[in-house]
């Protein structure tokens, strides 16, 4: 059995399946915009090249990406997933609000015996 058909069994979510996601998500935001590509590298200031490969592979700096959402107005999309993901980060390790600590156990050695 491959890589590809174990990780496609498992589900396991693998960096060119964030990509894909990506791309698939801006081009239906773009289209949904009814927006060419041209026309958003107009709104956006990202060459038009950069969103045609965006589109094809998901690949983009930070800072296009950001243009492009803001040119979109979907930046809030972005914003809303941090914020979520600041919210989960805050929360204690376990229940009880404090970080699970390891229990050591002590012996005593009656005197005289050695260790």
């Amino acid at each position: 059995m491959d890589m590809v058909s174990l990780s496609e069994q498992l589900h396991l979510v693998m960096p060119k399946d964030v990509l894909a996601s990506l791309r698939d998500w801006l081009r239906t935001e773009r289209q949904r915009a009814d927006l060419t590509q041209g026309e958003l590298a107009q709104r956006s200031g990202v060459p038009a090249t950069t969103i045609s490969r965006l589109e094809r592979t998901g690949l983009v700096s930070t800072d296009s990406l950001l243009r492009i959402l803001f040119a979109l107005d979907r930046i809030d999309a972005l914003q809303d997933f941090i914020k979520e993901r600041k919210r989960l980060a805050a929360f204690p390790t376990t229940l009880t609000g404090t970080q699970h600590t390891r229990t050591v156990k002590r012996v005593r050695h009656a005197k005289g015996m050695t260790r």
